[in-house]
């Protein structure tokens, strides 16, 4: 596996060491360069002690950029093109808790959006506009990036309720306008 500086890219498929204090989440963004170039994003834990895979996060689609949260008991991130789907390049870069915004108690977005969430638990209605694909959420920990239990109904309209804090990941598959709104 090889060591990268940020941003590090490609036009195929590559794995990306993520260096950081053990067990702590990297907030990252990844997009294809591409308009029909599709990419996965697949975490890797690489140690003295264990090499494995995870199941792949999520896959990229137009030129937008996907941030996420890389859980902190992974090392590195291995970027997969998907076959026979264009020959675009595709990009990786850190991003900063900062870069992160707040979640807000009315939203309106499209594609993929990271927000982070300061406060007690929250509960929001949200649609997804297209027709086909739905709305994933995912909630990270603050501290090690790990997916915390998120309590939703529907794909394209219904409630997500966030416990706590930590970061939220919405993911729109296809890419797709959406609204969150608090109850």
């Amino acid at each position: 596996m090889t060591s990268q500086t940020f941003p590090a890219g490609g036009w195929k498929t590559r794995t990306v060491a993520i260096p950081r204090p053990l067990g702590k989440p990297a907030l990252l963004r990844l997009r294809s360069r591409g308009p029909i170039t599709t990419y996965f994003a697949k975490p890797w834990t690489d140690t003295a002690q264990e090499r494995s895979s995870g199941a792949a996060l999520f896959h990229t689609w137009g030129r937008s950029w996907h941030p996420f949260v890389l859980p902190g008991r992974y090392s590195h991130l291995e970027v997969c093109k998907a076959r026979g789907n264009g020959v675009a390049r595709w990009q990786l870069d850190r991003m900063l808790p900062e870069d992160v915004p707040p979640l807000p108690t009315t939203v309106a977005g499209h594609g993929t959006q990271l927000f982070s969430w300061e406060g007690e638990q929250l509960e929001m209605r949200y649609e997804y506009a297209a027709r086909s694909g739905g709305l994933q959420f995912t909630h990270h920990a603050f501290d090690t990036g790990e997916s915390l239990e998120v309590d939703r109904t529907g794909t394209q309209r219904g409630t997500v309720r966030v416990a706590g804090p930590g970061y939220l990941w919405v993911h729109s598959a296809p890419a797709g306008d959406w609204t969150l709104r608090a109850v």
